[in-house]
């Protein structure tokens, strides 16, 4: 049988890389168009089991044999969940909750606020949303990954990884229309051609435009993306990549309560909040437009030996008004609104040689890089604190006065401070995997980093220059108790933190060195049943030292002797029960507070804005096979957020976010050129709030049409 092979750095399709039974369901496969389609609708294997990545640990490693923890989302999950905004990708991932909400691209993973930074293996330094039209897969590692990754781009959590789609070698592509509630309106297409006759040339072309309102008196948010990408195979060894990804975003979708210590009231909930206000206007809005070209050169030097060499730039503006609410008092809210100008530009440059060979009878692989990152912003912002003060349980015309104009009229006496900020990283990096034996592995990794902060500049001054340079170390221990079938494993990795000098009381700067995060973990990796089902589960302890604070002697002094500890478990089962049915599920566990921060006593030990200590998550999907009902896809599931603290105190009380449950369903039909799926969002209509007070949707009905060729 010929394999489907996409042009390049694609993976190939064959028919050993499924089980018997979808093997003898697909041995008629051939490359044309119309039966490259029927390999999109297998239904006999683990399609949400795509864990193998060469860029989880910049290597050919596959999951079995590596020592980290990760996941990852295929486009799979995508399409069988009709997925329409970034948010609901991350649900399907153990551990992870949202962070800011509402058009934000934060997440916290092992206790830690992470932003959605890397595209690619590289920067994508936005301040808009994300658009999932273009994603093939997500991957998100977990615990702190700066060895490979760097500080700038991660946290001590872990990171968060899109990979794009890329050409393959034959025409073929997919345009669909989405409507739904709250004025969902939305319409893709993804077209993929060869540009000459021998294939070695391919273009792959995404498009989305999206509009969508707000179950709130106010709200809405409108985006483009064009994400054209290609592919040059110039020879059997050299092959170039060049892709951009042109977005335009014009939003509001800011619409967040802070409460306040004021609050007598520990929840949302008591609050009696009317969630359909939004304390806000459609005539405040922001226009987030930003444009990333990403290039790439990969050269087979010889049979053990590849050099990878790749560049991405991104420019990024956001433009216009916002604002941040502070829940007062049990029943008011003081509205804080602004406006904003800020353009940045990052620029990243990256050379990997990888080797692939022995030494002695020991298999080696090994990544060399280096890496150089620069980040410039310009911005001038200014906020009117405390606008107006609306009540919560009443009706109130101060309500409907914050408006642009008078926004305006306050903004103007309001000093406006344009500032620049600077900084370049220089860093380099070794990772080697040794295989002692077949079924023993060791990691060895290392990062040096050296960051220059080039300051902020306002127009008198210039402050905050200065420089540093960290190590990060990695190493991983893994045994395959059944080979390629079952691992145990255990790891220790690193993440840091650059730290400004600080001004102290006396006039005098004081240097800090960087804070690092120490991760110990151990675990199991699964992939049994002829790759039916596959699983993870770790317990991991993450220590963060150096934590700068307030010294508790009342002189005001900055001190560097805080820590964090972030301890917890995680377990993920991927399963192909039976043909047609699969499941994705997850599980964790968190417990994360400060040590040594608060001179009173009142913070330490206890949880705070980290997000919810315990989740988990569920998914169900059955393709029906029957000759009759043949194409029929059903599916369930949902997400489980258990109690999140805002603040926490021994003494004075606290604020949190209730745990809920929400459920969603989807109902469809496919056919080899066309595919129906009705989907139902929080099918109970659970009224819940995401990360600080900020109302989630209620029950939405949605309908996608797709048409293949």
């Amino acid at each position: 049988m010929k394999p489907f092979i996409p042009c390049a750095l694609g993976l190939a399709i064959t028919a050993t890389s499924l089980p018997a039974q979808a093997q003898e369901q697909k041995r008629s496969i051939t490359d044309t168009t119309h039966q490259l389609q029927e390999v999109q609708v297998i239904t006999g294997y683990n399609k949400f089991a795509k864990k193998e990545s060469n860029n989880v640990a910049r290597l050919p490693l596959r999951n079995i044999e590596n020592p980290q923890v990760y996941n990852v989302v295929p486009h799979e999950i995508l399409t069988d969940q009709a997925i329409v905004t970034y948010n609901d990708v991350l649900k399907n991932v153990s551990g992870v909750s949202q962070g800011l909400v509402n058009g934000s691209n934060t997440f916290f993973l092992r206790g830690f606020l992470t932003s959605s930074l890397l595209r690619n293996d590289m920067q994508q330094q936005i301040g808009n949303s994300i658009e999932v039209q273009g994603i093939e897969r997500i991957e998100v590692l977990k615990g702190p990954s700066a060895t490979l990754f760097g500080s700038t781009l991660t946290s001590f959590g872990g990171l968060v990884n899109r990979i794009t789609k890329k050409p393959y070698e034959t025409f073929g592509g997919e345009i669909s229309v989405t409507r739904g509630g709250f004025d969902l309106s939305r319409i893709t297409a993804d077209v993929n051609t060869p540009l000459n006759a021998n294939k070695g040339l391919c273009l792959r072309t995404n498009l989305a435009y999206h509009d969508e309102g707000s179950f709130q008196d106010a709200g809405f948010t409108r985006r483009f993306l064009f994400a054209p990408s290609f592919m040059y195979k110039v020879s059997n060894r050299l092959t170039l990549l060049l892709d951009a990804e042109v977005y335009a975003q014009k939003a509001n979708d800011f619409n967040r309560l802070f409460p306040q210590a004021s609050l007598t009231l520990d929840n949302p909930r008591k609050l009696g909040i009317d969630y359909r206000r939004s304390y806000s206007s459609n005539d405040l809005y922001e226009t987030k437009p930003s444009v990333t070209v990403y290039g790439q050169a990969k050269y087979k030097l010889s049979d053990q030996w590849t050099s990878t060499t790749a560049f991405s730039q991104t420019n990024a503006t956001v433009d216009g008004y916002w604002s941040w609410n502070q829940i007062v008092r049990d029943s008011m809210v003081t509205r804080n609104p602004g406006h904003e100008h800020t353009i940045q530009g990052s620029t990243e440059v990256q050379q990997n040689f990888n080797g692939d060979f022995l030494l002695g009878n020991m298999r080696n692989r090994v990544v060399l890089g280096l890496d150089y990152l620069t980040t410039a912003t310009r911005s001038a912002a200014s906020t009117v604190n405390g606008f107006d003060n609306v009540l919560i349980h009443q009706k109130d015309p101060r309500y409907y006065e914050l408006t642009p104009a008078r926004l305006d009229a306050a903004l103007a006496k309001v000093p406006l401070v344009p500032a620049w900020t600077g900084r370049d990283i220089y860093s380099a990096y070794i990772s080697d995997v040794l295989n002692i034996t077949p079924a023993l592995s060791v990691m060895a990794s290392i990062r040096v980093d050296h960051f220059v902060s080039r300051g902020t500049s306002t127009a008198d001054t210039t402050y905050g220059r200065y420089h540093q340079t960290a190590p990060s170390p990695k190493l991983g221990l893994v045994y395959q108790v059944i080979r390629d079938r079952l691992s145990v494993f255990g790891n220790y990795m690193n993440g840091f933190q650059n730290n400004s000098p600080a001004r102290q009381p006396n006039g005098q700067y004081t240097d800090f060195t960087p804070s690092h995060a120490n991760q110990w973990e151990a675990g199991i990796k699964a992939d049994l049943l002829a790759g039916r089902l596959t699983g993870t589960a770790s317990y991991y302890q993450i220590n963060v030292n150096d934590v700068i604070h307030t010294a508790f002697d009342g002189s005001g002094f900055s001190v560097q002797d805080g820590s964090q500890l972030s301890k917890g478990f995680e377990a993920e089962v991927i399963a192909n029960p039976a043909a047609g049915l699969n499941i994705i599920a997850g599980y964790s566990h968190n417990d994360i507070y400060t040590r040594n921060q608060d001179a009173t006593g009142q913070h330490d030990g206890l949880r705070q804005w980290n997000g919810p200590a315990e989740t988990a998550n569920l998914w169900i999907s059955y393709h029906l096979r029957s000759t009759a009902l043949k194409g029929l896809q059903l599916g369930i599931g949902g997400n489980y957020n258990g109690k999140a603290y805002i603040t926490q105190t021994h003494t004075q009380g606290s604020f949190y976010i209730p745990e809920y449950t929400v459920l969603n369903a989807s109902l469809g039909y496919e056919r080899n050129a066309w595919r129906v799926v009705c989907k139902l969002d929080n099918l109970t209509n659970e009224v819940y709030w995401g990360s600080y007070i900020s109302q989630m949707m209620p029950r939405r009905f949605s309908t996608t049409v797709a048409v293949k060729f």
